[in-house]
Order: C-alpha cells, then structure tokens, then sequence
C-alpha cells in the first residue's frame, strides 16, 4: 500500500507538472515550490550514567510544491525526512551513537474552496481539550513540546466544510502498525482502519461526533491479554468548546474491543476543562484540565 501511494504520489507529481507547463502560457495555472527545513539540538549530562554525556539531532527538511487552478482550486505535494541522530560518551573512554532516517510527510492534497482530499503520510488530530486529549487517535502531540512534532499516520482524508462552519471528515488508513498513545493494542496493518468525524456550530461554540473501527493485533499484550491478530474493536467520541468569556470544554472516548480480553475490552476516557486569560501585564493565560479514565 504504502509502495502504491509513493507511485501515485510521483505520478501525480509529473502529471501535474507536465500540465502546468502546457497551460503556462495561457496563465491559467500558476505554481509555487519551496524547499525549507528545521534543525533542533540538545545536550545533557548526568554523572551517574555510564556515558554522562549525551548530545543529540534532528533534521526535518521539507519540500513543497502547489499548482493553483481558476476557481480557487489547488493541486499540492509535500514530502519531508526526520533525520535524527544522538551520541553518548564518557570522554576519552567510551562512547555509542545511535541514528536514523524515517519518512515524516509524503501526501499528495486537491482541494476547493469547501473540499480537500489528502492522500499518504499525514497528520491528523482533532478535539477540544488543550492539554489531556482523549481523541489522541492518531498523533503524539505533547503540549510541553514547542516544536509539536508528532508521527504521522498512512492513508486518505477528506474534508468537507459547509457554509454554516460545519464541517464533516471521512477517512481510511492502511498500513499503520505503531501503537498510538491511547492504543491497546496495535493496528492490524494489513485491515484497512475507517471513521469519520462530523463538527457543527451551535451557540457560542460548538460540538463534534466522531467514530473510527479498526482490527487490533494483541499480541505484544502482557499480563495475560489473550493473543489475538485480529479483534474488531469501535471508538465513539465526542467533544465540545464554548467560549463565555471563560472558555469551556470536554471531550470523550469510549473504546469497545468486539471479542473479550478481561479489563481491557472497553475503556472510557472523559476530559473536561477550562481557561481564561488575566489582565496581568501582556496577558496571563491560565488553563485548567481533569481527565478521567476507566477500562473494565
């Protein structure tokens, strides 16, 4: 799968390259291509470690190309690496290094106005909380992290957005077998994953429903989870923000597991919070979240 969306993605790269020549002399299309990057470094040192001292890497180039047609439609690609690499040492003694190359972005995106389809690597996330996130399907986002970087998932995204804010995702995954961090068990990469995720307005905010299915592998499971390839397992969320001048929020999964596995066939993750921000100097914001989890 993931071979055939590389293929479909090249393709389409020429394709549409091709196009954009053809039709350049009759301005109709215009293309924009950049290449840029992010580079971050670390180091520490801990004396009561066997190599106290450790310094790290990465690098995340990124390369863009977009086509714009009349009638505000839009023909994209992005590809980006995270190169990474750390290297620890007790000076002059002993040292290890530890390195790798991984696909960070790779899609290939058409969108309208109101439309977007979005085919390869991609990030994908949605909710309300800010903090403590029971609809982390699909990201590792760490808010203590200023650069957000969060793996992303194989497959294809449509979005569309009505004329009201409304606006409704459908999607399907293939190929995914990293464990997510609400996952109990990884995805079976070899069954497609499928959901949808529906938001609409309502007074002062707004509220969204979402479902996903997959097939669980349990395998890698401990204390005595029985082993199976394959369990059909169904999420249900849901979630709302209003703004009251102090801003309200909650947000919840359910997760039922279809074959029974103990304590661990459903879970249930519910978060509700609040923020607002002070009048003190430039602005004090202050946020508060309470997340509940169960399995049983």
């Amino acid at each position: 799968m993931k071979r055939c969306i590389f293929i479909l993605f090249f393709s389409l790269s020429l394709i549409a390259v091709y196009n954009c020549r053809a039709q350049k002399a009759a301005k109709t299309v215009t293309d924009t291509f950049y290449f840029n990057g992010q580079v971050s470094m670390w180091s520490n040192y801990n004396q009561n470690n066997t190599l106290p001292l450790t310094m790290g890497g990465r690098y995340i180039p990124l390369l863009h190309f977009s086509l714009r047609f009349p009638h505000q439609k839009l023909l994209d690609f992005e590809g980006s690496a995270s190169i990474f690499g750390t290297y620890s040492t007790h000076p002059f003694n002993a040292s290890a290094q530890d390195g790798s190359i991984t696909p960070y972005r790779a899609w290939a995106r058409f969108s309208t106005k109101q439309l977007e389809i979005r085919l390869g690597l991609q990030k994908i996330n949605f909710g309300s909380a800010t903090l403590l996130r029971p609809l982390m399907w699909f990201d590792q986002l760490d808010p203590r992290d200023p650069l957000q970087l969060t793996n992303g998932v194989w497959g294809l995204l449509s979005r569309y957005y009505f004329l009201n804010n409304a606006n409704i995702w459908l999607w399907c995954l293939y190929g995914n077998d990293k464990t997510r961090p609400w996952d109990i068990g990884k995805s079976n990469k070899n069954i497609p994953e499928v959901g949808g995720h529906f938001q609409h307005p309502i007074p002062a905010g707004e509220v969204a429903l979402s479902y996903h299915h997959r097939n669980v592998d349990t395998r890698d499971l401990v204390n005595n989870v029985p082993a199976f390839t394959k369990i059909p397992e169904n999420r249900i969320g849901i979630d709302g923000k209003w703004d009251l001048g102090v801003g309200l929020w909650f947000e919840g999964s359910w997760v039922n597991k279809s074959t029974d596995i103990g304590t661990l066939t459903n879970q249930e993750i519910m978060n509700v919070g609040a923020d607002n921000t002070f009048k003190i100097g430039k602005g004090l914001t202050t946020t508060l979240e309470n997340l509940f989890v169960a399995s049983d």
